[in-house]
């Protein structure tokens, strides 16, 4: 059992300011993914609007934001891109549906900076196209790379554990997570969650809906996963029980033993 009351608490969520003038605007995206998009980021923009509650005499407010804005879960519905009527049964899991037992539990934050360091992708056409479809040109993360990440810091995953990847590079630079290794960790290493950063690992787009196919919690736009280095940790991952959408705002947590910081 993960005693967790005498643990410190590594916050691995984005912190959205609608109060910011540049929130959700190319400055911050900038600073955070290195790319240039639109003028404003619909995935980022919140807008808040504050009104008086009579009943109560008390300020409150309508949100109006993405349901994948910020750090957020997302899960199978999220992949079904043919509408919303006629829904194949794998694919019908919304948020309200995962069992609070997948939302929490042990697991490591798993650093795979070494792979963008020591393999290069050599083919020009694959190059290429990952450029035009995902504005990354990094090397493909294998089932070997975590092997070697498990043999290089003397730990092993197990069974059920929560699993969240990330790097120390830059796009284009940043690996990839094919759907090879998506269901190594799924069918091999039996994980229950699997989360990464987004601006420094991402996922191909088989292996993105492979991990819908099968259920799996999956966490995006993770911060501060760094500041747990390679010691076990113990997560919770809190999303909007609202059932029927495909995606989150989430407040995650790591407990951990000590908070790893930059030298």
């Amino acid at each position: 059992m993960f005693d967790i009351s005498n643990k410190k608490i590594v916050d691995l969520s984005i912190m959205m300011d609608p109060t910011d003038p540049n929130h959700a605007k190319e400055t911050q995206w900038i600073k955070q993914r290195g790319t240039i998009p639109p003028a404003y980021i619909p995935e980022e923009r919140i807008v808040v609007e504050p009104y008086i509650f009579m009943a109560d005499r008390c300020m409150c407010e309508w949100l109006t934001m993405w349901s994948h804005a910020g750090t957020h879960l997302e899960v199978a519905i999220h992949s079904y891109v043919y509408g919303a009527t006629d829904i194949p049964e794998k694919m019908h899991y919304s948020i309200g549906d995962v069992p609070l037992e997948d939302l929490c539990g042990e697991g490591y934050a798993i650093d795979l900076t070494f792979v963008g360091k020591e393999k290069k992708e050599s083919d020009p056409k694959v190059i290429m196209d990952r450029l035009e479809r995902l504005s990354v040109s990094g090397p493909q993360v294998f089932p070997e790379d975590i092997e070697k990440w498990e043999e290089r810091n003397n730990t092993h995953i197990e069974k059920g554990d929560i699993v969240f990847l990330h790097t120390r590079l830059e796009i284009p630079d940043i690996p990839i997570i094919p759907k090879e290794t998506c269901s190594y960790l799924v069918r091999r290493r039996r994980i229950k969650a699997i989360g990464t950063n987004d601006h420094t690992i991402i996922y191909g787009g088989l292996g993105h809906m492979f991990l819908h196919e099968r259920r799996m919690p999956v966490v995006e736009m993770l911060t501060n996963l760094e500041k747990i280095g390679n010691q076990r940790a113990y997560f919770i991952i809190s999303p909007l029980p609202i059932k029927g959408i495909g995606g989150s705002p989430a407040r995650v947590l790591a407990f951990v033993d000590e908070i790893i910081e930059d030298k």
